[in-house]
């Protein structure tokens, strides 16, 4: 048996994009703390965005992948509070990675009701 983290005891984390709708909608992308294959778009997270994002180091954010959901049926989440923000600069560089997987059709949604 093995103690996990503050982070593994929490679940599953993801990024949280919200466009502005009423009710809004929000974007999770998946982070990981398993290193993914090459097969998915992804970027590593730096050891100081995981200590602002309340992450374990390594992890890294899945880039092609997302579910959307709308704010006022996310009934499957354990809570809508942030566990930490990232810095500008870093949601500048991920806004910029997640618009070239969508212009090279590299991004695939999923619609949770």
């Amino acid at each position: 048996m093995s103690a996990r983290s503050p982070a593994a005891r929490r679940g599953p984390s993801a990024l949280w994009l919200e466009r502005p709708a009423t009710p809004a909608a929000l974007f999770l992308f998946p982070l990981t703390s398993q290193k993914p294959d090459q097969s998915h778009t992804h970027v590593a997270v730096s050891e100081i965005e995981c200590r602002r994002g309340g992450l374990d180091f390594p992890s890294w954010l899945i880039l092609d992948e997302y579910n959307r959901v709308q704010v006022d049926e996310a009934y499957d989440l354990v809570t809508t509070k942030p566990i930490g923000p990232f810095s500008p600069a870093f949601v500048r560089k991920i806004a910029g990675l997640i618009k070239e997987a969508v212009v090279q059709r590299r991004v695939r949604g999923t619609i949770r009701k």
